[in-house]
């Protein structure tokens, strides 16, 4: 695999990323934000257009399923901006982590299950466009991991149950051997799945402390 280096952000983000990192990478992309790549003297941004990226850096995307996998990342977005209203307060709909099991239990019951329906439709199996996966894959697999994680949080019956199609995308992912190592890594077994500093659900037991 290419080989990189992993800049993360932790507990003095607001004076490394705010006020470091992001003023200088602003001079060469003003669109600047959180997630990022570095290439050489490009400087990309926005998630969809970072998985785009890099599916096509890597090899993972293929121009015969350009529209269906863009498709994938584009109703994945719409999923995860509706799970931000329920993990952050930014939004008012969920506004401390007291009302987030609540919230959490609408989330899923509303547009989690409307967005998986959708999804588990569009699915040619094992991945959304075939045998191999995409960058819309790895965009997916977060929001079924992390859905999937919220149910069990919350004592709700695993949503991955009801959608079987997407339930055995995300255990071929799981199961992927290029992909043991991340599996077993800190990143993916202990780091929040959400900002530490400011979400409802990291993911994490009760004594998980972000840094």
């Amino acid at each position: 695999g290419e080989k990189f280096i992993n800049a993360g952000y932790g507990a003095d983000m607001k004076e490394k990323w705010f006020g470091e990192v992001k003023p200088t990478l602003a001079k060469k992309n003003s669109c600047i934000n959180l997630p990022y790549i570095v290439d050489g003297e490009d400087v990309i941004t926005q998630s969809n257009t970072c998985a785009l990226y890099l599916g096509r850096k890597l090899g993972t995307d293929t121009d015969a399923n350009f529209a269906k996998n863009h498709t994938v990342l584009d109703q994945t977005m719409d999923l995860r901006n509706d799970l931000m209203k329920v993990v952050y307060s930014f939004s008012g709909v969920v506004k401390t982590k007291e009302e987030f099991p609540e919230g959490a239990k609408q989330h899923i019951a509303g547009t989690t299950t409307a967005n998986f329906t959708k999804l588990e439709g569009f699915c040619v199996g094992p991945y959304m466009c075939g045998a191999k996966p995409e960058s819309g894959d790895f965009m997916l697999f977060e929001m079924l991991d992390q859905h999937s994680s919220i149910c069990k949080s919350i004592g709700e019956p695993d949503i991955l149950d009801s959608f079987p199609k997407l339930k055995a995308l995300h255990s071929a992912m799981k199961a992927e051997p290029t992909l043991a190592s991340y599996f077993a890594s800190d990143c993916y077994v202990k780091w929040a799945q959400n900002n530490g500093l400011f979400t409802h659900f990291t993911g994490q037991g009760a004594d998980f402390e972000y840094g």
